[in-house]
């Protein structure tokens, strides 16, 4: 089943291709092929879950384990909400003008080819074959990025391509010098997850590798100082391209560092050195991005440099190891890839409402858009680490795990700078819902029905996950944690 997990959203894009001029059938075909993703996907993890052994398929080049499941299980859920979502939100586009409706199509298209990207990436076997696929959601997801066509939109998404495929040439140096370290010490092409002999291996080489993967990968993920395309990228893009860019996008190429990592962290010789690396640039991106929210008007803009802190809070965590603190990383990363499309999904009705995305310009959001202002202050509140989103207990976690391994120093910083993320993001959001709407705006704003199914099921499935985590998914992040050092 694993390949069917890929197989649907690729059909739907090649589909969509070919309905230019019947768009209403485009977003048909694109969120079926999302569910049918989602189907094969939960299916495919039961199965994993039931046999309590990684299961491979299509000639061992697709391959699930606790960490690839965790992950899938998150993109698949997470991307079927935003396909519905974009419904609304594309028509609404084409109503204002914005985009001609025979793009429509196109844009469908894109969507479902990216989706299938970012499932071929957790899904590959070994190093080049991830590398391989995240080259391949940057490339689908440029033309999102720069599907307005505006002068904004055109400079981001070249400004998103040439870094990120500088960042790749470095992460496929990395590999290539991971693959030979391998073959000098006598070993197979390494398949993630599968036992081998870390002592035949020059120590040497791992350092390179790591480094090169890390450094390579990290662009894409956005940590400080690599993160320079981020803002841009996600404040140009339609706002459900801006939901899957940041509440996904970045745990794959996260998730391309994380399995080199889960190899070098066993050589007693390398295992400090890659998590001192973990610890500063999770600290630089903790730090950097709480501080750069304050200073943003673009609502987007703000939304993108909170991705930014919270790759470094994940990153952080997993740097300091252990079950506590890669039990947070990973939690971390499950609330934020719910509460971060959230809030961008959330944040797409009231620029809607509002015509513009400037926050000074949005006042009122409360009144103007009735639940949905509120529903925007909960979710904001939540990516900064709010009950009741899981962010909250992953951040807890977070300090736990700082604190015993003597963490301190980091433990302060943890506490001071989600502190700054969270004064920020509530004066930012409060401004927004509250006071007075503008009196030029309509007295009555239709939401699109399939915007609000979106919004109040993603709202749900982050709440219920944070306060009632179900025992297979507490199993999965535990098992997932075993491959990443959280033993």
């Amino acid at each position: 089943m694993l390949e069917l997990i890929i197989l649907f959203p690729v059909i739907a894009g090649i589909i969509a291709v070919f309905l230019g001029k019947h768009p209403r059938l485009a977003e048909l075909v694109a969120c079926l092929g999302a569910l049918g993703a989602v189907g094969a996907a939960l299916f495919s993890i039961s199965i994993f879950i039931s046999s309590g052994a990684p299961i491979s398929d299509f000639s061992e080049l697709l391959r699930m384990d606790a960490l690839s499941a965790f992950l899938i299980g998150i993109t698949s859920v997470v991307s079927l909400l935003v396909f519905i979502y974009s419904v609304g939100y594309m028509r609404h586009e084409v109503e204002e003008g914005i985009i001609k409706e025979d793009r429509l199509a196109r844009f469908y298209a894109q969507l479902s080819l990216f989706l299938a990207a970012m499932l071929t990436g957790l899904l590959a076997s070994n190093p080049i074959h991830v590398w391989a696929a995240v080259e391949l959601t940057t490339l689908s997801s440029v033309f999102l990025i720069s599907f307005y066509n505006t002068k904004a939109s055109i400079e981001a998404a070249w400004k998103y391509f040439t870094i990120n495929s500088v960042g790749f040439t470095l992460a496929f140096i990395g590999i290539l010098v991971l693959f030979y370290a391998f073959a000098q010490g006598g070993l197979e092409t390494p398949v993630y997850g599968t036992p081998f002999d870390i002592t035949k291996i020059n120590p040497l080489y791992l350092k390179l590798a790591f480094v090169f993967v890390l450094v390579g990968y990290g662009t894409k993920v956005g940590l400080v100082p690599l993160h320079v395309w981020l803002p841009d990228a996600h404040s140009q893009a339609p706002t459900p391209v801006s939901a899957l860019l940041s509440g996904l996008i970045l745990n794959i190429a996260l998730y391309g560092i994380l399995r080199v990592y889960g190899i070098v962290i066993l050589s007693p010789e390398i295992a400090g050195f890659a998590s001192g690396l973990f610890i500063l640039f999770g600290v630089l991106s903790l730090v950097v991005g709480a501080l750069r929210l304050f200073a943003q008007d673009n609502l987007k803009r703000l939304l993108a440099y909170s991705s930014v802190e919270n790759m470094g809070i994940i990153v952080l965590a997993t740097g300091i190891g252990g079950p506590i603190a890669i039990f947070a990383a990973l939690f971390h990363m499950l609330a934020h890839s719910l509460a971060k499309p959230l809030a961008f999904l959330l944040g797409g009705i009231i620029t809607n409402a509002y015509g513009t995305k400037n926050m000074p310009d949005i006042k009122g959001a409360a009144s103007a858009v009735p639940v949905f202002g509120l529903l925007f202050l909960l979710a904001v509140l939540g990516v900064a680490g709010s009950i009741p989103f899981g962010t909250f207990f992953s951040e807890i976690a977070l300090l736990g795990g700082a604190l015993s391994k003597g963490q301190y120093l980091v433990a302060l910083f943890v506490i001071v700078f989600t502190v700054i993320a969270f004064a920020s993001f509530l004066y930012k959001a409060s401004d927004m819902v509250f006071g007075n709407k503008p009196e030029k705006m309509p007295k009555h704003i239709e939401v699109s029905p399939y915007m609000s199914f979106s919004v109040i099921a993603l709202l749900l499935l982050a709440i219920a996950l944070a306060l009632f985590p179900p025992a297979p998914v507490l199993n999965l992040i535990k098992d997932a944690g075993s491959l990443i050092g959280g033993v």
